[in-house]
């Protein structure tokens, strides 16, 4: 599966001090790799139903096409190795 068939939600919140830097990153690499990529508050109801389901205790977290993927900012590295996987 290409990079550019993936889907990449991230979870964040308001209080959230890390949750910029992982924005940064995604938002860098989709503008490269052309997956789709959605930010969503844990706070409201689509944000709060992902958390929910997937058991997410913190944030940020990226969950990469319905998987948990990540918990925290993961390096560049690490995010093109799943995405080009």
């Amino acid at each position: 599966m290409a990079a550019s068939d993936k889907h990449v939600i991230l979870l964040v919140s308001q209080w959230c001090a890390t949750c910029p830097d992982a924005d940064a990153l995604y938002q860098k690499l989709q503008a490269e790799l052309g997956f789709k990529y959605e930010v969503l508050d844990v706070a409201q109801p689509e944000g709060r139903a992902w958390a929910k389901k997937l058991i997410v205790r913190s944030v940020p977290s990226t969950i990469v096409n319905g998987k948990l993927t990540f918990v925290g900012v993961p390096s560049e590295e690490e995010v093109r190795k799943v995405l080009n996987s």
